[in-house]
This record gives C-alpha cells, sequence and structure tokens, in this order.
C-alpha cells in the first residue's frame, strides 16, 4: 500500500484532539467516512451516528477542504450542511443506520456502531441538505 498523506493528515488529527490509539482513530475515521458517503448518496435514507464515530465525521467537517471534496465528489457538488438535534435519539436510529451502510456494500465496524448502540445524534432534517 503507498503513501496515503490524507488519510495519515486526518487520523492524526484526530489523535491530536482526542485521547486514542492509531488504530482507534483509524476505525473512527474510515467508519465517519462510511456513515458521511451513505448520507450524501442515499438523503432519502434518515440516518444518524452513534457519539463515537460522530467525532471521525466531525473531524471531516472540520477540515472543510477535505469536507467540501466529499461534498463534490458525493453529494453532486452540493454543500452537505451538518444541523445536528440537540437532544440524542434512543430509537435505535444508529444500529439501523449500520445495517443500512452494510446493505449498500460498506464494511461498518461492527463494534464501533454497537459501542453507542440505540444512542444516537441525527440531524435536523428541517434543514435542508443536512445529515
Amino acid at each position: 500500500m503507498g503513501p496515503r498523506p490524507l488519510w495519515d493528515r486526518e487520523a492524526a488529527l484526530l489523535l491530536r484532539d482526542h485521547t486514542m490509539v492509531r488504530d482507534m482513530a483509524e476505525r473512527i475515521l474510515g467508519n465517519a467516512v462510511m456513515y458521511t458517503i451513505g448520507c450524501m448518496e442515499h438523503p432519502e435514507v434518515h440516518l444518524g451516528v452513534g457519539k463515537l464515530v460522530d467525532i471521525g465525521v466531525h473531524q471531516l467537517i472540520l477540515d472543510t477542504p477535505v469536507w467540501w471534496s466529499l461534498c463534490e465528489v458525493y453529494n453532486q457538488g452540493r454543500y452537505k450542511h451538518h444541523a445536528p438535534f440537540i437532544e440524542r435519539r434512543s430509537d435505535g436510529l444508529c444500529l439501523r443506520t449500520a445495517d443500512f451502510l452494510k446493505s449498500i456494500g460498506f464494511e461498518v465496524d461492527e463494534e464501533l456502531w454497537a459501542i453507542d448502540g440505540t444512542d444516537c445524534s441525527p440531524c435536523d432534517n428541517k434543514v435542508p441538505d443536512s445529515h
């Protein structure tokens, strides 16, 4: 496998801001990318993420050139807003999201999604094109 400067940068940023080992940072980042692509390519499906994977989603959003590139490629060039609800949901949306991501071909990290289980932080569907 060749150099992965962008991947390494995002993992390093996670390690800079959160107490975790490199393996965990990469697991979180990988699942955050899967979730983000799933949200962008399937806006008709209501998805939500748990606290742990959400750390990676926020990392992608904060590195705005990376976020914009994801929007360009996977969201038809439209900006994907991030508009979280204040209250978390506990109705199993997080686990249903992992199941949906598996159904579209992603190999999710079951353990990361199970940690939060039903505790999910969905976004407000009243905000246009938000995840």
